[in-house]
């Protein structure tokens, strides 16, 4: 049908067709893509190095970071304390610290002796941070850690 019978018989025009789509940036062929990759490359680079670096400072520093974890730990919990724990119950807890990092000192710890230490501490400054902190609580970690410190590297 020709758009002049297309007018006759009452129908509406045909719509344009859609336009070819156009490219988003120019083609250059000289142009080469590189500059994301190369930029990928030099982070994903410095990254590794940085984490070899901190590798490589956690394991000849960790005697020093777990003195340092030990040390900031027990400073927060004995500073808050319940006010009725007795004096021989917070030297107690002073002596399953100072315990515990003879023990990791001496080389005698194990993988175990580290999870359950972990979880001890956690637990503790948990109670703490969330007012909980009773003289159960203190008879535990204390026994907790007192037992990581006479565990043997045997088992």
């Amino acid at each position: 049908m020709t758009p002049e019978a297309d007018q006759a018989s009452g129908l509406p025009p045909l719509p344009e067709p859609f336009p070819e789509p156009q490219a988003a940036r120019s083609a250059d062929p000289e142009r080469t893509r590189r500059g994301c990759l190369v930029a990928g490359l030099v982070g994903c680079g410095l990254l590794v190095v940085l984490f070899i670096v901190g590798l490589a400072v956690m394991v000849t520093q960790a005697d020093e970071l777990l003195e340092f974890v030990l040390d900031f730990s027990r400073e927060r919990i004995v500073a808050e304390l319940p006010e009725d724990v007795q004096h021989a119950e917070r030297q107690r807890l002073e002596r399953a610290f100072d315990s515990v990092l003879e023990h990791y000192r001496s080389g005698a710890a194990t993988p175990a002796d580290n999870r359950r230490l972990q979880l001890a501490l956690t637990d503790a400054i948990g109670r703490l941070e969330r007012g909980l902190f009773d003289q159960d609580d203190l008879r535990r970690l204390t026994e907790r850690l007192e037992n990581i410190a006479a565990s043997d590297a045997g088992g």
